[in-house]
């Protein structure tokens, strides 16, 4: 009679105390800065946020963890079992808690459609470094499907991420086999739909890089870089979670307890999810991606009636913007004014 083992293992002092601290703070380092760029107009976008947002959680989990490493006897399978924050921008894509690259591959499918649509319309954003030698001709029909595909990884995304919330919500005896394998299935069924996830972003992006006039190639390549990373958690799962033990507090290797299982839980489960973050903190999504601050994310194009809505409230906002800046330079302008007229008089007296 055994149960699964625990991705990572229990949390041991000799083993996950420098580990965890190490993190910790590498990830409250982050914080700071993520903070800094979601006030600046130019990197703010429901990306930071929503990464910031898993920033935030990773040190505290990441302290908890340590907190128990650091006092003999008060190992905590609840804290062990390291689990992913239902992190998931619809802008950026998704992935089930079970493997926390499929959480943090939001910003791969999420910055699909606004990249690819703007390769199907009629216009080409200045943020863009190079215009398109020859005119852009729009295609709503491509932008459809581009759309509908990416709503099918959504819906895979959710499949993966409710079958992993199950899988991990629960910690079964040794003796309950019957559970246990049912426990073992989902875990090892949210992880392939995780992997399969990442791969399927992966061929998207190869396969728009050929086949989408005008793509913006150093967005595609920014974001395989991204999808390259996420694979790595998913299969380090996949390898180690056929380990079962009957106690999972044993020092061996069943249990995922030893020095060369700890590291490579933090080396390849770890170790690539903070790589993402780091990037996605240091170089500007918004820019590379061209998403704005939501991305693109209608089900369908916009009628001629809605453009012409959304157009005028658009430029009704640029109107009172205007009025409102002029009004604080005319302030400004008298208060100038009123400052040297004072000072003038007082020179005369």
């Amino acid at each position: 009679m055994s149960s699964p083992s625990l991705v990572g293992g229990i949390v041991l002092r000799a083993y996950d105390l420098p580990g965890a601290i190490a993190f910790a703070a590498a990830y409250g380092l982050l914080i700071p800065v993520l903070i800094y760029r979601l006030f600046d107009k130019r990197w703010r976008t429901a990306v930071i946020i929503q990464v910031l947002c898993f920033a935030i959680e990773r040190p505290v989990a990441f302290s908890l963890r340590a907190a128990v490493a650091a006092q003999p006897n008060t190992e905590s399978p609840g804290l062990s079992d390291i689990k992913t924050s239902p992190y998931r921008p619809r802008q950026l894509y998704k992935g089930p808690p079970s493997s926390d690259s499929e959480s943090h591959s939001h910003p791969v499918v999420a910055n699909l459609p606004p990249l690819v649509s703007i390769s199907s319309s009629g216009f080409w954003k200045s943020s863009v470094l190079q215009l398109p030698s020859t005119p852009i001709v729009d295609d709503p029909r491509r932008r459809f499907w581009y759309r509908r595909w990416s709503e099918f990884l959504l819906v895979l995304y959710l499949l993966g991420m409710t079958l992993a919330v199950i899988a991990t919500a629960h910690l079964w005896k040794p003796t309950d086999s019957g559970w246990n394998l049912a426990n073992q299935i989902l875990r090892y069924t949210s992880s392939a739909i995780g992997l399969v996830l990442v791969l399927l972003e992966s061929a998207t992006l190869l396969w728009a890089l050929k086949n989408v006039p005008h793509i913006d190639q150093r967005a595609v390549r920014f974001l395989l870089v991204l999808t390259t990373l996420l694979t790595i958690p998913p299969l380090y799962r996949l390898v180690v979670m056929h380990s079962t033990t009957a106690n999972i507090a044993a020092p061996d290797h069943q249990a995922l307890n030893t020095s060369a299982d700890k590291a490579a839980f933090y080396i390849f489960h770890i170790l690539p999810e903070f790589t993402v973050v780091f990037i996605i903190c240091f170089f500007n999504v918004r820019e590379i991606c061209q998403t704005g601050f939501k991305g693109d994310e209608r089900w369908r194009d916009e009628t001629p009636k809605e453009r012409e809505k959304r157009e005028k409230k658009e430029q009704e906002k640029a109107r009172k913007k205007a009025e409102k800046k002029n009004k604080g330079l005319e302030l400004e302008l008298t208060s100038k004014r009123s400052s040297t007229s004072n000072d003038s008089a007082a020179t005369l007296a």
